[in-house]
């Protein structure tokens, strides 16, 4: 299955809203949409619609993260997916990432977000 790769701006943030999987074939897909992400905003990455996420994904939302760490901002997961909640959870990355239901949980996520140390 393919992925689809939408951008919107809500405030200062970048909203990525992600459909179908996210694994080692769509990999370059999700990283040439956000090759130029994020700068100095945070990012939201909604992941509702995402009906896979393997290694390779969320390798690639780990080096988002990275990048916008070194620029002081932050990437949000908004999700009520079960299997992509899960992926987070047993790698250990749940404490990493504000994540929230939705947009705008995820936006409350990241005001009140203290990462793990």
């Amino acid at each position: 299955m393919a992925l689809e790769v939408a951008t919107g701006d809500r405030d200062d943030l970048v909203i990525l809203t992600l459909r179908g999987e996210l694994d080692i074939y769509t990999v370059p897909v999700f990283r040439r949409e956000t090759g130029s992400l994020p700068g100095e905003r945070s990012v939201i990455v909604d992941m509702d619609g995402v009906t896979l996420l393997d290694s390779s994904g969320l390798g690639a939302i780990v080096a988002l993260h990275a990048k916008a760490a070194d620029a002081g901002a932050v990437v949000a997961i908004a999700s009520t997916s079960r299997p992509v909640l899960r992926v987070f959870e047993v790698t250990g990355l749940r404490g990493t990432f504000p994540i929230g239901d939705d947009v705008d949980a995820a936006i409350q996520a990241i005001e009140n977000f203290s990462p793990e140390a």
